[in-house]
Parts: structure tokens; sequence; C-alpha cells
């Protein structure tokens, strides 16, 4: 008998109060979007919990609007002759839906995709607008409570309205991004810089804001080109700004404008446009609520639902103006203060912003690390179930597990840049000698580059690394080799008294493009990774022996099993069958010959660091544009940053030059 009383209880529970539970849902999901909206591009990569819970308030936040406006539109028609009806009050929640769903000016998109179906959500905005209007004639009483449907109906309209603009403009250039004499009146141009000259941090912004705008032909579907070619002295970093911290910052604040430009509200709230809607959203709302809280200052236990819009009302408010205090702590609004300089007052406000802007974290500035030899040592530690294992989960949560993330020290950024300066110079002088038709000792390999800046020459040293450097083809099997032997040499070299100072950075490069290529597979365009570090895996866990009763527990100990024993491995040994693709490739004994030419060579770290470096930036050349920005709301990945470095550099030195595809130029030389 209670089993069935239960289902007709949550029917009355929910024809009672379904409409409170919704509001509530919806205002917790409105503040998860206000307050950890913007800190996606911070936040690291193995933080899955929140993203969930942010993408979850994401995607359902507009569900849940739907479900009340459809409770809402079957509501009783108000009586006219009554006071205060239930009716009328709970025509307020219409508008105030449109409110949260316009309100997240620091989460417009969840991915780029959300803005190739912008044009969609004006479908949306009609049907959302003309049921919240067809609410509110419902509820109309002509009682002073009626007429605040009005404010409150506008506001929603304009927060609303906002967040379709943003995500039908954002990859067409047509939002109105802000200060756009910038970009009209070079004398103007000009003016600033030499104001601003006086202050190195207020230059690197508004430096990184112009070559903002000079990368957007680079990115899909951004059409339109300012005329910097005659300009390039206020796009390009000149010799004060080319130490590495201000190379990189500089990216991280280009980086920083198109990630606001795609996932965010920013080019719109930060022009006049955006102002003038602020500001008046923001007075309806607050003389909304001080009016509706004076009409039932005495009677908010006595009405009930009248509670719950104030509290609604309070949660929004208070939400806004959170909002409203971080407009100014965005490198946004240092741009926009720039214009107004020499107004009374903001020059002391701009002063103080860019003292804090560079505390500011704009991304996460760490780089993921994957271990193959650490992976196997763990693989059967990490028992997973039988359905895992059919599904064929298992794998991807021990990938999981071993992936970790380490600070960049600001050693390795400078080591970055040397290394990217040497390679661009080798690269020129190959350009150089095949246009004056001359003999090179070029071939078109993967590390190739950072094996003749160490006169390394392969057709006369293909003994040593020819093998080891590889086709575009072969770009996940010369990753995974250089990871095992830089793992050997590395172990290696920890046991000595005075290490290379070189030894960590070409660990950490190692590990990283280990972590592009599992974790990351889609920015290095390679279809076939699963299968080369399946095998590869399966290769190592072999000669390892790895299991309950090994006793290699470490990797420095692995290292040493593979330097000193017979790495020979027979099919019949393997778990699955080879493939077309790992057909007669000996990871192992390749990583072993590698590690030993490498042991034999006085700048051994010098030559690994410069091999990942050249791998890396071919990475960052060859990944698709949408790639690099897709990931920027994930934390951001310092291959993205040696793509914008690269995609500069071509530009510095050829101003007129033109992309010859969005997927970057595939060719090496």
């Amino acid at each position: 008998m209670k089993i069935q009383l239960l289902p007709k209880m949550l029917k009355d529970v929910w024809d009672d109060w379904g409409i409170e539970l919704l509001i509530a849902v919806s205002c917790g999901m409105h503040m998860v979007l206000t307050l950890f909206g913007s800190s996606r591009r911070r936040m690291q990569a193995r933080k899955v919990s929140l993203r969930f819970i942010m993408w979850s308030a994401y995607l359902l936040s507009t569900y849940v609007a739907t479900v009340i406006i459809g409770k809402l539109t079957v509501i009783p028609v108000s009586d006219y002759e009554e006071e205060v009806t239930d009716s009328e009050l709970r025509g307020f929640i219409a508008p105030l839906l449109l409110v949260q769903l316009g309100s997240h000016d620091a989460i417009t998109a969840y991915s780029i995709e959300d803005n190739r179906l912008g044009v969609r959500q004006i479908v949306s905005l009609v049907a959302q607008s003309s049921s919240v209007v067809w609410i509110l004639l419902r509820c109309w009483t002509y009682s002073a409570i009626s007429y605040l449907y009005l404010p409150l109906a506008l506001a929603g309209f304009i927060k609303y309205g906002e967040t379709t603009w943003a995500l039908s403009t954002a990859l067409t250039g047509k939002s109105g991004v802000t200060i756009s004499e910038l970009r009209q009146d070079p004398k103007y141009l000009s003016e600033i810089f030499k104001n601003v000259g006086d202050d190195p941090d207020l230059e690197l912004i508004l430096r990184a804001y112009c070559r903002f705008y000079f990368v957007k032909p680079h990115i899909d579907r951004w059409l339109y080109k300012p005329l910097y070619e005659s300009n390039l002295k206020w796009y390009s970093i000149d010799e004060h700004h080319k130490n590495p911290e201000d190379m990189f910052r500089i990216t991280d604040l280009e980086l920083g404008f198109i990630y606001d430009v795609l996932y965010t509200k920013a080019p719109i709230i930060y022009t006049w446009t955006g102002f003038v809607f602020r500001l008046v959203s923001t007075l309806c709302l607050v003389s909304s609520s001080v009016v509706f809280a004076c009409l039932f200052r005495d009677s908010f236990v006595f009405y009930i639902n009248a509670g719950v819009i104030f509290v609604v009302l309070g949660v929004i408010i208070t939400l806004e103006a959170y909002q409203i205090y971080m407009l100014f702590l965005s490198d946004w609004a240092i741009i926009t203060l720039i214009e107004h300089r020499n107004k009374p007052g903001v020059k002391r406000l701009l002063n103080a912003l860019v003292r804090r802007s560079r505390k500011w974290k704009r991304w996460s500035n760490t780089m993921g690390q994957f271990n193959l030899i650490r992976y196997c040592l763990d693989y059967d530690r990490l028992r997973c179930g039988r359905f895992l294992k059919f599904k064929g989960l298992d794998i991807e949560i021990r990938k999981y597990f071993c992936t970790n993330s380490v600070g960049i020290p600001s050693a390795l950024k400078e080591m970055m840049i040397d290394e990217m300066a040497k390679l661009n110079n080798k690269k020129q002088e190959v350009k150089r000698l095949k246009k004056e038709k001359k003999k090179s000792s070029y071939i078109g390999r993967i590390g190739e580059f950072a094996l003749n800046i160490h006169n390394i020459i392969l057709p006369e040293s293909a003994e040593s690394f020819n093998w080891c450097v590889g086709a575009v083809a072969d770009f996940d099997k010369s990753i995974v080799v250089w990871h095992l032997a830089t793992e050997i040499c590395y172990h290696s070299e920890t046991g000595k008294q005075h290490p290379h100072p070189k030894t960590e950075m070409g660990r950490i490069l190692s590990n990283y493009m280990m972590y592009l290529l599992i974790m990351r597979s889609d920015m290095l365009s390679i279809t076939t990774s699963d299968i080369v570090f399946l095998h590869a895996s399966q290769q190592l866990r072999v000669v390892l022996k790895t299991g309950k009763y090994t006793l290699i527990r470490d990797e420095k100990t692995a290292c040493e099993e593979l330097k000193t024993r017979n790495l020979a491995v027979g099919p019949e040994s393997a778990e699955t069958e080879p493939t077309m693709v790992t057909k007669d490739w000996d990871v192992l004994g390749d990583a072993k010959m590698l590690s030993e030419k490498l042991s034999q060579n006085e700048n051994a770290w010098d030559l690994i660091c410069s091999v990942w470096m050249d791998m890396l930036c071919f990475a960052a050349t060859n990944c698709g544009t949408n790639r690099h920005l897709l990931h920027l709301r994930r934390g951001g990945e310092i291959v993205t940053h040696i793509w914008l470095l690269q995609r500069h550099n071509r530009d510095e030195e050829h101003p007129s030059s033109k992309d010859k595809s969005l997927m970057g130029d595939t060719n090496r030389a």
C-alpha cells in the first residue's frame, strides 16, 4: 500500500514545489558558472571533477529553464479582484530565468563548437522570449507588482541578447571589440606607445593586444585583416623585449585575449554599447529589487513565493556585483583605460591595475607529464574491473592515473627560446641553400635540424643517427624511441656528482611529448598513436616482467635493466598480433642503441634538448589552429605558446606572406 502511495506523493510534491526546487537548482548552476567560469583557462587538465560540474551546469541550465517556463505557462490566470495572487508572484520567475541564462560573463561558450552553432541561439532567444512574454501577459493584473515585470523583462532580454550576440559573432569579428581607434589611426597608435613607453608592463599589454589583432587572420573564420604590415614596429617584439620572460608573457596575454573572444562576453561588455547595456540592466535589477522589498517588507512569511523571489533577486544582484567588480580586473579594462589615460583619476587607476596584472594567472603554466616506464611498472597495480576491460576503458584509466603536471621553470623557457632561435637560423640556412641551388645535407626528417645544429650530418653518419630521426609518418615512433633513450640517459646522469644542467629540462620535454602523444594526440595530428603506444608498452612490460613478483619497482632499476640485458622480444611474447604500423619495429632495441650513441656524445643533453625542441616546434606548426584554440579552455598547452611564437616570427620575417593553410605549413624546409 505504501509503495502504491509513493508515486502519488512524489507527484503532489512536484506539483506543489516543483518550480521552487528547479529555481534552487537554477540558482546553484548560475553561481557555479559565474564564480568558476573564468577558472577554466587556469585549471589543470587533471581537475576532472570541477570541469564536470561546470560542463553539467552549462548544459543543464537551458534545459532547467525550459522546464520551469513550461510549468509557468500552465499556471492559472491571475484574478484581477484579489490584491496579490500566487500566479502574479510566480510571474516574476520568468524574466529572472532570462537574466540567469544570460548573466555569465565568463563563460558564453563551453567549446568552439558552441560558437559555430551560435546562430541557432537566435531561435532559442526568440522562443524563450516569446514564452516569457506570454507568461507575463497571463499574470498581468495592472497592479504595482505587475508593473515590476517590465524592468525585469528588459534586464532579461538584454542579458540573454548579449549572450546570443557573443556566441553568433565570436568567429566573425563583428562583436565590436574595444578601442577601434587603435586599428584605424596609425598616428594615434604611435602616440599611445610613446606615452606608455615609461611603463614596460603597460607596453607589454598593449603590444600583446596589437599582436592579438594581427593573429586574427590565422584563426578559423576570422575573415578581416587589420592593416598592420606598414606598422610592424608596434606589432613586433623589439630588442628590449626579447628576453624569454617577456616573450612568454606576451603570448600569455595574447592567448588570454583570444580566449576571451572565443569563450566570454569580453568583446561586447568592454564597448560603449556593452557599457550602456550593463548600466541599464543593473539599474533595472536593483530598482526592481528595492521596490519589491518595500512592497513585501512585512509579508515575506505570509507570501512564501515572495520570499523565494526575493532570495533569487538577492543571488542575481550579488553575482552581478561580483561580475562588475571583475570587469576592472582584466587586461581588457587596461586596454580600455589606455584610451582615456589623460582624464582625471584614470592614470592612477591604470597604474594600479597594471601593477596588479603581473600577478594575474592567465593559464595553468604547467606541462603535462607521462612516463612510459612508470606506466608499465604501475600497470598491474591499477586493477580494473572486467566491464572496464570489455569496453576498453581500463587503459584510459591507467593513462589518467599515470599522468601528472609540473610547473614550467624560467630556465626551461629560456632554453626553449634559445633552441627555437637556433632551429630557425638553421632552417633559414637550408632555405637559402635550396634557393641558391646548392647542395644541402638536409633530407627532411623530424629532428634532423637539431642534429645538424650539433654538426651531425645524416648522410655521412647514417649508422649513428639516421635511423632515429623519423619521417612525418613515423613521428609517433620517434617520440617513443627518444623518450625511452632519454630516460636511460637521465638515470645514468643522476648518479654523477655534477649532472648536466639540461638534464631535468630534457626529461621534462621528453615526458611532455609523451603526454601529447598519449593524452593529446589530436594536437600532433597523429592517427596511429594508440597502436604505437600499445605495442611499445607491451614490449616494455614483457622485458621488465611487470607483475606481482617483479623486483623492478622504480624507473632507475628499469633503465639499468634496459641497458644491460638482451632486449629481443619475440612476437609470441606480445599480447596482440603485430600490425602494419608496428611490423618489424624493435622499439626497445632502437632505444637501447640510441642511448648508447648518446652516451658517447660529449654534448648529449644539448643534443637531446635540441631534438625535443625540434619535435615540439614541428608539432606546434602542424597542429590545426582549432586544436590549439580548443585546449585554451583546458588550461592551455605550452605547445600553443610555441605555435604563436613561431607564427609571429614568420610574419615578422615575411610581413606580406599569406598563410597557405589554416592547418599550418607542413613543409619542413
